[in-house]
This record gives structure tokens, sequence and C-alpha cells, in this order.
């Protein structure tokens, strides 16, 4: 009779060294994933602010440095950014911060337009009563940047109130999809507010979202996102 001359405990030995490998480079993996992810955020961040503008290069040594971070994961960021539609690779010249045309930023504002129609009647049907209040708080706080003329304070106030507006209807799919599109128009979306009257305008855009979701009005509240997007493109094309 045949024996196997492999021994069981061999076996395992072998199989737990196996084990350990792949079980190593999955934390690897997820390591190296979560640095990237901060990397991408950093740098969505820097864009959403202005720190980069349309056309500007991407340092990675200067970034890696700033975030104390080896420049790999800067370069899968930069990957990642660049399939978002955020970032622009030219060969041997490196990352840029894309640039995005007129006809091209008009079609994100239609396809905005449409997201945030539906996500008006969503916060309609599942918004909780303390949303509605922070953004009314929010709005508030809007109106005396506007009041002071602080375009700075009102672009940051302006940023968390449509987070919040998005997240409280509940849909992460909606919320992905509406990041994505207004991620490529941040460049664009503070030119149009700089103009003179523009804060004012647009804070009364927001008043008005904010009063139709507390009367829960869902035909109401659709149409006063959409005007706001609608308005936004007009105050953009006026800006150029």
């Amino acid at each position: 009779m045949f024996v196997d001359s492999v021994h069981p405990q061999n076996t395992f030995q072998g199989m737990n060294e196996n084990t350990s490998a792949s079980a190593i480079q999955e934390i690897r993996q997820r390591r190296a994933k979560t640095i990237t992810s901060i990397a991408v955020d950093a740098i969505e961040q820097m864009i959403a602010t202005g720190q980069l503008a349309a056309g500007d290069r991407i340092n990675e040594s200067t970034l890696a440095e700033s975030l104390e971070i080896s420049r790999g994961p800067i370069r899968e960021a930069c990957r990642s950014l660049e399939q978002a539609g955020l970032l622009t690779s030219k060969t041997n010249r490196g990352m840029y911060v894309r640039q995005v045309t007129l006809d091209e930023a008009r079609e994100l504002y239609e396809l905005r337009g449409a997201v945030v129609g539906l996500i008006g009647e969503l916060i309609v049907k599942r918004g909780s009563d303390e949303d509605i209040a922070e953004l009314q708080r929010l709005v508030d706080e809007m109106q005396r940047a506007a009041d002071a003329e602080d375009a700075a304070a009102y672009y940051k106030l302006n940023l968390k109130f449509h987070d919040r507006l998005v997240g409280a209807a509940g849909n992460s799919v909606a919320e992905d999809t509406y990041k994505r599109i207004v991620n490529q128009l941040h460049l664009l979306r503070r030119r149009g507010l700089v103009q003179e009257g523009n804060l004012q305008s647009s804070n009364q855009e927001h008043a008005d979202i904010v009063s139709a979701l507390t009367k829960r009005d869902a035909e109401a509240a659709s149409t006063a996102m959409r005007t706001h997007v609608a308005n936004g493109f007009s105050r953009l094309i006026s800006s150029l």
C-alpha cells in the first residue's frame, strides 16, 4: 500500500506560511489604499478651496512631503483623480489640474440640475427636521458672509451647505453621482459667485430651497433646486 510521503504537520505548516504571507500582503494593500485615500481627499480639498487651480501642475514631491507620505500613494491618487475627471496627464510632463471647457461645464450643469431635482424630492420624503434646521443655520451664516461681502467665507459655507443638502436625501448613489459632478465644477463655480450681488442672489435661492423643504413640498423643493443650478450656470457665463 502506497503511503503519501507528505506529513500532515508539514502540510499544515506550508498552508500556515502561505496564509500568513497572503494576510500580510492584504494588510499592506489595505494600508496603501488607506494612504492613497488620504492623498485623494487632500488633493480634492485643495482643488475645492482654490489652492490648486485649473492648469496647475501636481508636484508629487511637495505633496508627499506636506502629507508626510511617500510618492507612491500620491501617484495612485493622481491616477484615481484622472479617472474621476479632475486631473489630466501630459506625456513626459506629469499630472495637471484639468481645465473644464464651457461646453463641458454646460453638460455638467445640465446633469447636476437633473440630479438635484431628485435630491430635493428625496429630502422632503426622508430628510429629518434636524437636517433641515442645520440647512437653515448654514443659510443664516452664508447671509452674514454675503452681507460682509466675504466671498471666501461664503464659498466654504456654500460647499458645506450643498454637502449637507445631498447627504440629507439618504441616497448614496445620488450622493456619489452628485459629488463626481461638482468636483469637476469646483474650478468654475467660485468665479460665478465673486461678481457683485451674486452672493446675495445665490443665498436667496438657498433660502427658497430650505423654505420648500420646511413646508415638505416636494415639487417646490425640486423646482427651487433646479432653478438654483440653472442660475448658477448663468452667473458663471456672466463672469466669463
